[in-house]
């Protein structure tokens, strides 16, 4: 076998086990190229053993049971959690069916006790433990090969979820990070593309240097189509130079073209949390006209922050301290840029909102009260009939 094929087969282990000796053992005496298995690194308790389970993404992990700050239970429930179809081998000191139990309940591949361990009972397992993923790999390959075959179906997929949050969409998406796309999940950035909607013409030549970049570093740059305004950007965090520096080169060719980052991203969270709010934000701007752009960014992510604090009590100070600036500055450069102070734009948009799940939902008023941050419905219903002239019972009849 070639080594390039040899490096593309073999199959990534971590071993995790408070004891050094242990560790080093379980290094040196496997013949892990046998078994087409490579070990990426070791941790000696549950909490390293995680934090290196998110930067490596292995195939296999390896953990003791009993060890300090996170146990191997533990460690193995959260990985099993973000990633489903890794495998893991338990070890043990001593026989015990209730770990046994807890690692069938888990899904755990093999349970070793420490005192039965020789070359044979290993290499069994470990052979168990290459069939196993295998074949996991080989079903999991074809149920995507129509994905594979349809490239525009990820990035419909991706559209579909920001515009409407459809489940099977996020389901879809999910299941390329765990598969073609886990190479996202290991510190990746994620660039949102994007040109201002009331451009008349967009220019999308751009499109064909990013897919020419992505074919030249498959598994470290990824780019999908939102939509015909904008893109997303994914890279691996050694491309980071790269790609910010391809991006003001096509600023000065184009200057239409804006952008934002975020990551690094190492969890399935963080890339639906990282995407979502990149999007929300282009939504602002694109919504929200500003008189001043001195302060574009901060007031973009204070506006955001607003819309997704409607249900709670806010106040103008817990939005000056999640932009990081005085109160005082803050509501100063705010209504620089909306033409209003921040206490009228947040009952407006409190209004806003009011208005729109009276008229898309059926949900009761003290409901509607409660989504933004009223807990008082008398109070609501007074607060209402103020600034729209209509008690609630009226304004959804009149909007039905």
């Amino acid at each position: 076998m070639a080594n390039n094929e040899r490096a593309q087969s073999s199959l990534k282990v971590l071993i995790v086990d408070d004891e050094q000796l242990v560790r080093k053992g379980l290094r040196m005496t496997i013949d892990w190229e046998k078994h087409r298995m490579t070990v990426v690194d070791d941790a000696p308790n549950g909490s390293l053993g995680w934090q290196k389970f998110l930067k490596y993404r292995p195939q296999l992990v390896i953990t003791d049971i009993v060890m300090p700050e996170m146990d191997g239970i533990e460690l193995a429930q959260k990985i099993k959690e973000e990633a489903p179809e890794t495998a893991i081998l338990f070890l043990s000191c001593h026989r015990d069916f209730a770990y046994a139990r807890h690692g069938i309940q888990i899904g755990v591949s093999d349970y070793i006790v420490k005192t039965d361990m020789d070359d044979e009972h290993i290499d069994n397992s470990l052979n168990r433990v290459r069939i196993e993923i295998e074949k996991m790999t080989a079903k999991q390959q074809t149920s995507l090969s129509v994905v594979k075959n349809q490239q525009d179906q990820s990035a419909e997929a991706l559209g579909t979820w920001l515009h409407h949050r459809g489940h099977a969409a996020k389901e879809h998406l999910m299941q390329h990070l765990r598969l073609q796309w886990n190479w996202m999940l290991s510190g990746a950035y994620i660039f949102h593309l994007y040109i201002p909607k009331e451009k008349e013409t967009v220019n999308r030549s751009y499109q064909k240097q990013w897919k020419d970049l992505s074919m030249a570093h498959q598994d470290q740059l990824k780019t999908l189509e939102i939509d015909a305004y904008s893109d997303l950007i994914v890279c691996d965090q050694q491309l980071l130079g790269i790609v910010q520096s391809k991006l003001v080169e096509m600023k000065f060719q184009d200057n239409t073209i804006e952008w934002r980052q975020a990551g690094p991203v190492t969890s399935v969270e963080d890339w639906f949390a990282a995407i979502s709010k990149l999007y929300r934000l282009w939504g602002v701007e694109s919504h929200n006209e500003l008189l001043s752009t001195a302060h574009k960014e901060d007031i973009i992510e204070a506006i955001d922050y607003i819309d997704q604090h409607l249900d709670s009590d806010l106040r103008a100070a817990d939005v000056a301290t999640y932009i990081g600036v005085s109160r005082s500055y803050f509501s100063t450069i705010f209504k620089e840029a909306t033409g209003c102070s921040i206490i009228s734009f947040i009952s407006e948009r409190k209004l806003e909102k009011a208005k729109e799940l009276l008229t898309a939902t059926t949900i009761r008023t003290e409901e509607v009260a409660e989504k933004i941050g009223i807990n008082d419905v008398k109070y609501f219903s007074k607060w209402f009939k103020k600034r729209a002239e209509l008690t609630p019972g009226q304004y959804r009849t009149l909007t039905k």
